[in-house]
């Protein structure tokens, strides 16, 4: 028997989750909502876990194995047990919750076979949603014996969702799949998949630097690619001709990975007066002076980004520098 008044979530005692948990199978469709924001917003707050996570990962695991959740709250619950592994791999190195994440990462063991089969029975239109939380679980060291078979499921999922077939081999590659094969795929995106998934392999860096002049594909976010090619490139001279594109055509919401982080690669020193710009470094100021929304004197934002690279965050001032 849980003792949830000695346990907590982000904002203290736990003592209001079982009833949250009991409310997974009611009919009441407010109090599901509710029981599922719970879950999201105290008992794994931004993915950080607390003492009352795992014993809430093993209370959704017991209903979901014993088919006690209501319909319409499953997807939520097998997406709250992929953020309880993420939680678990991506916090490897955080001191502040070691303690906690032995605990949770057994509690996700357990819950993986149960999972499963939704994944083996799941109708094809939320198939790939099912394989994202699991293959999430799989990751978890303690699992590793699973992911073979879960890569066979993966395969045949993919073979019968053709329309999504770049987005099954991006979880066969975070399985660890050898997905080299798919690097002369005739599908783009499964390339470029297959590319970012091994980036050491020459034929990788090809498609990565090739692909970062056009827009991605749509199941490959801009900042993934942005990302690799700066990892893969010599220099920012290599990308200086595709940067400009990416530049001319993000939003102002790249400043973080987008633009701002091809600003960040061509200017590691600072621009200073006496220290005259490359013509590549010009090549990209022109392309961010051509992209009218980067230059709203109120998104400080954007600024920040300028003001790092030893740049004013003026449109005209940079015109004038760049010419």
């Amino acid at each position: 028997m849980t003792d949830w008044g000695r346990l907590r979530h982000a904002y203290g005692r736990a003592t209001d989750t079982p009833g949250h948990l009991a409310a997974l199978a009611s009919g009441d469709a407010e109090a599901r909502a509710d029981a599922l924001d719970h879950l999201d917003v105290a008992v794994l707050h931004q993915g950080y876990p607390e003492t009352a996570t795992a014993p809430a990962v093993r209370a959704v695991t017991a209903l979901l194995a014993d088919g006690r959740a209501h319909p319409d709250t499953v997807e939520a619950l097998l997406e709250f047990l992929g953020d309880a592994a993420l939680s678990v791999t991506r916090l490897a190195d955080d001191r502040h919750v070691a303690e906690l994440l032995p605990d949770l990462a057994e509690a996700v063991a357990q819950a993986y076979p149960v999972v499963l089969p939704l994944l083996a029975a799941s109708p094809p239109e939320r198939a790939l949603f099912r394989a994202e939380n699991l293959v999430a679980m799989a990751r978890v060291s303690s699992l590793t014996h699973r992911r073979e078979g879960l890569a066979a499921l993966l395969r045949r999922w993919r073979a019968r969702d053709t329309g999504a077939r770049a987005e099954w081999t991006r979880l066969l590659g975070d399985l660890g799949v050898d997905l080299r094969a798919r690097l002369t795929d005739p599908d783009p995106a499964t390339r470029l998949r297959a590319a970012l998934t091994h980036e050491d392999d020459p034929r990788s860096r090809a498609v990565i630097l090739a692909a970062l002049a056009e827009p991605p594909p749509a199941d490959v976010h801009q900042f993934e690619l942005v990302a690799a090619a700066i990892r893969v490139a010599t220099d920012f001279d290599e990308i200086a001709a595709a940067a400009c594109r990416v530049a001319s055509r993000d939003s102002w919401a790249g400043f973080d990975d987008g633009w701002g982080a091809l600003v960040r690669f061509a200017f590691p020193t600072p621009y200073g007066e006496r220290r005259p710009l490359t013509e590549p470094q010009r090549a990209l100021l022109r392309a961010l002076v051509a992209n009218a929304p980067l230059w709203a004197p109120t998104n400080g934002s954007c600024g920040l980004v300028f003001t790092a690279a030893g740049l004013p965050h003026s449109r005209e001032a940079c015109r004038r520098l760049a010419t």
